[in-house]
């Protein structure tokens, strides 16, 4: 079996307000290019594994359904009985992009959203492929609360199923998940907390998404993280892969893993100094074609100063000052001080920490909420947990 890992898409995606839709197309026509030149050279693809986040959000918006959609229309044209494997997670609506899954799945379109499908393998070329969505808290129907033991559950009813079914074929789960990196080190991105790498030793080989980064994990380097195939931030400078991988009949790792270079439409760059070397060095050209967030080390601020950028650069989207940014930081550690001092509630205390986090700043150093964030909502669940629980300890 040979298939391409890749996850993380964030269909839909803004940058400081600025659709991502056009470089999301120019890496999904690589991934087209990719198919057709090893179908032209006699080693065709089986497989494509996307494993989580192919939406930005649980609603995604109408380009982003029809960006994947046109896609989805390019592989079934242009290559005949190719697989495409598609996990929910955490920032996919799980019953939306379950929607036709069954129908989908005639077409070879394997959506994975709910635990009941983890025991299902789907036999390619003499292996299985089990996915394994993202897990929450109650995913079992039992007390089993941290991801850990949540992933151990869902890989214990993959081994299980696989000895019974399927013993002899070499097996490759795809799952969202945050893995310990090589490091040992606890991590907790967003709402997924760490699991243990020695999970997915007994797998051939294990398709990751949920880090944005590209890395190979686990003592038996059979273990992969894609990583996003762009940048979704100023502080991503992680170069991008794509990961073709070929299992053959060896049930304990592959046959081979290639890293595919991602050649990105706008690279996002973070440049740092003054604005009028920025307006008249020329050393700066090579960024034009960049998504630049700019860090003016000026001691005044510069009126219109991306406006008057612009010309340069067409693609800057942010502009902003280095000694506003500190004053920023500090004037929010004050707050938090004060609220302290105060004695604040806890539900005063949640509602500052929810505005911080859902607090958007666009390229122009304006700030406004999310319209999604439902703040007063999530604050009334919040009480009314607290409540409940006051009540059960009484």
């Amino acid at each position: 079996m040979k298939f391409l890992h890749t996850g993380d898409w964030h269909l839909g995606k803004t940058l400081y307000n600025t659709p991502l839709i056009d470089d999301q197309k120019h890496f999904l026509e690589q991934i087209l290019k990719i198919f057709s030149e090893a179908e032209k050279g006699g080693e065709p693809y089986d497989a494509l594994i996307i494993p989580g986040d192919l939406y930005d959000r649980a609603v995604p918006s109408v380009a982003a359904v029809k960006l994947f959609d046109n896609f989805l229309d390019e592989m079934g044209e242009k290559f005949s009985g190719i697989h495409i494997f598609v996990l929910a997670g955490n920032h996919d609506g799980p019953d939306r992009l379950g929607f036709a899954s069954g129908f989908l799945e005639r077409a070879n379109i394997h959506i994975c959203t709910e635990p009941s499908q983890i025991e299902k393998a789907t036999l390619i070329n003499g292996t299985a492929v089990y996915q394994i969505p993202f897990l929450m808290p109650g995913t079992f129907g039992d007390e089993t609360s941290t991801q850990n033991e949540l992933y151990k559950k869902a890989v214990g009813i993959i081994e299980e199923s696989h000895k019974k079914n399927h013993p002899a074929l070499p097996l490759v789960v795809c799952a969202h998940a945050t893995v310990y990196g090589n490091d040992g080190d606890y991590l907790s991105i967003g709402t997924a907390a760490s699991i243990e790498q020695s999970l997915f030793d007994s797998f051939t080989y294990t398709a990751l998404g949920h880090i944005h980064k590209f890395q190979k994990l686990g003592k038996f380097g059979k273990m992969f993280y894609s990583g996003s195939p762009i940048a979704y931030s100023f502080d991503d400078t992680a170069e991008k892969f794509f990961i073709s991988v070929k299992i053959g009949s060896d049930t304990e790792k592959p046959e081979s893993i290639e890293k595919i270079p991602v050649d990105t439409l706008h690279p996002v760059k973070r440049l740092t100094g003054k604005f009028q070397d920025f307006k008249d060095n020329e050393e700066y050209d090579i960024y034009k074609n960049c998504y630049i967030e700019i860090k003016s080390t000026d001691d005044a601020p510069i009126k219109n100063a991306k406006q008057l950028l612009r010309g340069r650069f067409p693609h800057l989207l942010s502009f902003v000052m280095e000694k506003t940014l500190s004053m920023e930081q500090n004037e929010n550690f004050r707050e938090r001080r004060k609220m302290l001092q105060e004695n604040k509630s806890d539900s005063d205390f949640l509602r500052r920490f929810l505005e911080e986090i859902y607090t958007k700043k666009d390229g122009d150093g304006k700030t406004t909420i999310d319209e999604n964030a439902k703040i007063e909502e999530k604050i009334k669940l919040f009480e009314e947990l607290l409540s409940d629980d006051s009540e059960r300890n009484e």
